[in-house]
């Protein structure tokens, strides 16, 4: 089955929305939920930061993904756009965490977030100018 450019951009959209929800079941668990992989990372600094910016970059991939499909702006807003979401959804996953028992919503949680979102468009970009000058 052959997807159109149109139905294969809606389908990234949805996965974004499924990764945002997996993100949600993660930050509604309560901080004890975490202590055995807290004790399996020890040996990794900055692990929960680690992790914000890799599910965050995956959520990222998504939405840009999705909006390169459909194509609904400009390239320039196309990258704000996925900025902006990982923004937006980081601060409200913070607010959301910070009503979770045990966890604590911290403003480095959210820079981690919009961190891996600016390696998804730094990467775009890099992408994007690579195959531009080898096609020339």
């Amino acid at each position: 089955m052959h997807l159109k450019k149109l139905d294969r951009g809606w389908l990234w959209a949805v996965l974004a929305i499924v990764w945002m929800g997996l993100i949600y079941a993660l930050s509604d668990r309560p901080g004890g939920y975490f202590d055995d992989a807290s004790e399996a990372t020890s040996w990794l600094p900055f692990a929960t930061t680690v992790a914000h910016v890799g599910l965050y970059l995956v959520l990222s991939a998504f939405v840009l993904r999705a909006l390169v499909l459909l194509k609904p702006v400009s390239e320039g807003l196309i990258a704000y756009s996925t900025l902006f979401v990982a923004l937006v959804y980081g601060v409200l996953d913070e607010l959301h965490q910070s009503d979770v028992e045990g966890r604590t919503s911290e403003v480095i949680d959210v820079v981690a977030d919009v961190s891996g979102a600016v390696l998804v468009v730094v990467f775009w970009f890099f992408l994007k100018k690579y195959r531009a000058n080898s096609n020339e």
